[in-house]
């Protein structure tokens, strides 16, 4: 039996397979992005509107264009003193987008879980899964935007695996060969950007990654040197670094089912180190896991294949 005969059976054996396994991990990548939205401070989007809103409410903006304009001798109008504000009424716009932030965070959960029982009766439903992968997108997007934490800029192609999984949903949904190879690519893609990311992170030692290395020993009683850290950090980001080049390079099973395993392993490390609460920090990063996977059981070829593939134009032999 050959390969491509090999990879056409998979691909036939597997479809529901394929189409679940996704359909879990983004239902969780929703729940562990939804948790804190509901419960805590809101999302990054949330986040953002309402500072916005508030340094314009304060007139904060005008006052620091001022400023700036004063420190490099620049002329211009001077703009009108701003009148503050009702509290009132900022608490209460506030409020309202607070009450939007939740209501679009739930209705993205909603889509999400409802949505395999609707592709069953109604395939081109299927598409609809692109409104929770924007939703994904901007939140990685306004995450940039907010900053505050080391590498946050890098924050739309670290999370690409997340967004990026309900792009292969539509796409995997719709079962037919262009859309087959497209979402190849995208997982390829994804889990390139992801892997490259958090690879450069861990190298340039990122301080996160070094306080979960820390915890994460300290759960099994290991003392950490900083110099064992720090050579371990680069050791890591290396192998990440190497992974993203191998997944769009080459299609390799092990290559693939050892990202999918380091991938659960770094996801599950944030409950280890930081106890039960973190666990929608395990939820968000399963598709890190699960996207490796979807490659391998979709058997189709990388860049650099021996030969091209023809995984959806071969047919059936006849029985």
């Amino acid at each position: 039996m050959t390969v491509q005969t090999r990879m056409v059976i998979s691909l036939k054996e597997h479809p529901l397979l394929l189409t679940r396994i996704a359909a879990l991990a983004g239902m969780m990548t929703v729940f562990g992005t939804v948790w804190p939205v509901l419960f805590h401070g809101g999302s990054a989007v949330g986040e953002l509107l309402v500072r916005t809103h508030e340094v314009e409410a304060a007139g904060d903006a005008d006052f620091e264009a001022m400023m700036e304009a004063d420190l490099y001798g620049e002329t211009g109008e001077v703009s009108e003193p701003v009148t503050e504000r009702d509290p009132a009424s900022i608490a209460e716009h506030v409020s309202l987008l607070r009450d939007l932030d939740r209501g679009v965070a739930i209705l993205c959960l909603l889509l999400a879980v409802g949505l395999p029982f609707l592709c069953r009766k109604w395939p081109k439903v299927a598409w609809l899964y692109l409104l929770p992968a924007v939703w994904l997108l901007m939140n990685a997007h306004a995450g940039a935007m907010n900053g505050g934490k080391a590498f946050a800029e890098l924050a739309v192609p670290a999370q690409a695996t997340r967004w990026g999984m309900f792009v292969v949903l539509a796409l995997l949904l719709s079962r037919n060969a262009q859309t087959d190879c497209i979402a190849n690519w995208v997982l390829r893609i994804a889990c390139a950007l992801t892997f490259a990311i958090h690879g450069w992170e861990a190298f340039q030692l990122s301080p996160p990654f070094q306080d979960l290395l820390y915890a994460t020993f300290g759960h099994v009683e290991i003392g950490l040197s900083e110099s064992a850290c720090h050579g371990l950090l680069r050791a890591i980001g290396m192998m990440d670094l190497l992974l993203a080049v191998g997944v769009t390079a080459i299609h390799f099973r092990p290559l693939l089912l050892w990202m999918g395993c380091w991938g659960l392993i770094t996801a599950a490390s944030r409950p280890i180190a930081m106890g039960f609460d973190a666990w929608p920090e395990f939820a968000m990063r399963l598709p890190n896991s699960a996207a490796p996977l979807l490659v391998v059981l979709l058997g189709m070829p990388a860049a650099f294949s021996l030969s091209p593939s023809k995984i959806t134009t071969q047919q059936e032999p006849a029985t």
